[in-house]
């Protein structure tokens, strides 16, 4: 089987852009990823907020590479995180998702992952310097 996709990575060359933010701030998926380049990347990030904040990316989970790597579950912690914070139940019915037959998040929560993804960007923060 092919590695599992992290549902949360950068905007990085060879990642999968799978998710569009909205104006009303929801995800709305593609139906198929989209294999982002440097050009892109480059692009995205010239504008006023970074492309993590406004698109959903996908790449291998890098696991215990990650912060939110838990060696003692072994998976993902932010999944569980997100899914208690947000506490959606999936509904009978799943949206139709481009990387979920490999996503991590999937693999680890099922539908309750879906339920609540479509609320989640990344929030890239910057240090600022005190003058």
């Amino acid at each position: 089987m092919a590695s599992l996709l992290c549902p949360s990575s950068t905007a990085k060359p060879g990642a999968a852009l799978f998710g569009v933010q909205d104006a009303s701030g929801h995800i709305q998926y593609l139906d198929e990823p989209i294999i982002v380049d440097q050009t892109f990347v480059d692009t995205a990030r010239q504008q006023s907020r970074a492309p993590e904040e406004r698109f959903r990316f996908a790449s291998n989970c890098a696991k215990t590479g990650c912060g939110h790597w838990s060696s003692e579950n072994v998976g993902c912690s932010l999944v569980g995180k997100i899914v208690e914070a947000m506490n959606r139940k999936a509904e009978a019915t799943l949206v139709s998702c481009a990387i979920r037959d490999r996503c991590r998040w999937y693999h680890q929560e099922g539908g309750s992952a879906c339920a609540n993804c479509d609320e989640v960007v990344r929030n890239v923060r910057t240090m600022e310097l005190a003058a």
